[in-house]
């Protein structure tokens, strides 16, 4: 079996090999641990949101307020989003197989020391590390599953990775929920660990060593904020998810409040949102293939038009099931297709460049929840809709003004 020629950065491959630069692998083993990547971002997005359906549970048991418990996810979030590019600039030269695994050990570490949190502060102490652990994670697991595939299959494997994020919403926050009611918030945690560890024993066995690409300097990282057009892919991205995070943190008071939708329905209701997002997933691979712009202006499109109607006409509950389920595709295909943009924009620092895209989307959920409550207080939850709304038709219209680069149109040898 050949393999593809050393290089410094991700480039063709020999057909059926994987896109790794000197590296040795076969196809086989290169997608399993791509799967294996996916499980990782399905264990992160679960721990992260672990705590809102335990919030009363976690706060009696290390004797806090719910309010005060809340800053285990507010906490997280802003933590990731401040540790993301530097963390990732300081690893930048280790070895990606042996990087991934230590963030997993800190991930299962920081999970088990939770569960055994005697109070609040070591609890709180140990979400940060797992944030730390998030947001670095994050950064490399996109650039990582290119590398390690044909270079045809980049967009597939940037897929299968953001797929976590979907099934998340789906089966994570509401398993972890069902975990700590029966048997206790630590045994949910406990869980989430078990998943960190099952993810790190599956990458140690099928990622090769992989050397680092990118120079992982602090000047290549702020040399990436005079890229233009990487600027406006971050700016696209800011405005949108803050537009959903604002809408989307307040679903549930909304669907009860505007919809008028019974209790009992609403975790039914958000579970065909989940499902909706893992078609739109998928769905972004199969169109990224074709038009990276196309699909990024489509998909705000719908997610623009799902939440400005849901703000007019909120009251009849089957329009607002159709709209939930669009609304859910649409919000799917937007992380996927970010990511792919950001990475063909900077395909000699896409460490760096995914760490700064990081950073924003998790900024973006702190400022869309921060926002949204204080939409709730004065407006009611049907405003978040329609605020949501402009800050997503918004974005669009930065996406639609900005010129498309060379790289977006030329199609770089590791996307699809």
């Amino acid at each position: 079996m050949e393999l593809s020629k050393s290089s410094t950065s991700p480039g063709p491959a020999v057909d059926n090999e994987a896109n790794l630069p000197g590296v040795a692998t076969t196809p086989m083993r290169a997608w399993l641990a791509v799967i294996a990547i996916g499980l990782g971002t399905f264990s992160l997005v679960t721990t992260e949101t672990l705590p809102v359906g335990l919030l009363p549970l976690i706060g009696n048991g290390v004797g806090v307020s719910v309010g005060v418990a809340g800053f285990l996810v507010t906490g997280y979030a802003a933590f990731a989003t401040l540790t993301a590019a530097p963390f990732t600039t300081l690893t930048g030269r280790l070895d990606r197989r042996w990087l991934m695994i230590g963030l997993l050990a800190l991930f299962v570490l920081g999970n088990v020391l939770a569960a055994a949190s005697p109070s609040y502060v070591v609890l709180l102490l140990a979400r940060l590390m797992v944030a730390v652990v998030h947001g670095v994670f994050w950064s490399i697991a996109a650039p990582i599953a290119i590398r390690l595939v044909h270079a045809h299959h980049g967009v597939r494997a940037t897929t299968i990775v953001f797929s976590g994020v979907s099934i998340a919403s789906i089966l994570g926050m509401p398993g972890g929920t069902l975990l700590g009611q029966l048997f206790g918030w630590q045994v949910a945690f406990l869980a989430v660990g078990g998943l960190g560890l099952v993810t790190l024993l599956a990458l140690a066995a099928l990622l090769p060593a992989m050397p680092a690409a990118g120079s992982a300097t602090v000047r290549a990282l702020l040399g990436l904020f005079r890229r233009g057009q990487l600027t406006i892919a971050v700016t696209v991205s800011c405005l949108a998810m803050i537009g959903h995070y604002l809408a989307f943190t307040y679903v549930t008071p909304y669907l009860e409040r505007t919809a008028h939708v019974d209790s009992s329905v609403i975790s039914a209701l958000l579970l065909v949102f989940g499902v909706a997002g893992v078609v739109g997933n998928f769905a972004a691979g199969y169109f990224l293939s074709r038009s990276l712009r196309g699909t990024l202006t489509g998909a705000l499109i719908v997610l623009s038009a799902s939440l400005a109607l849901m703000y007019v006409i909120g009251d009849s509950q089957v329009v607002v099931t159709v709209l939930l389920v669009l609304w859910g595709a649409s919000y799917a295909m937007m992380p996927v297709g970010i990511q792919t943009w950001v990475l063909r924009l900077a395909p000699d620092e896409t460490d760096a460049a995914s760490s700064l895209s990081v950073a924003a989307f998790n900024g973006a959920i702190a400022i869309g929840s921060l926002i949204g409550g204080v939409v709730v207080e004065f407006a009611g939850p049907r405003g978040t809709t329609g605020i949501g709304a402009g800050l997503v038709i918004l974005s669009l219209l930065v996406l639609l003004i900005s010129r498309p680069s060379r790289s977006e149109q030329a199609k770089p040898s590791y996307s699809g």
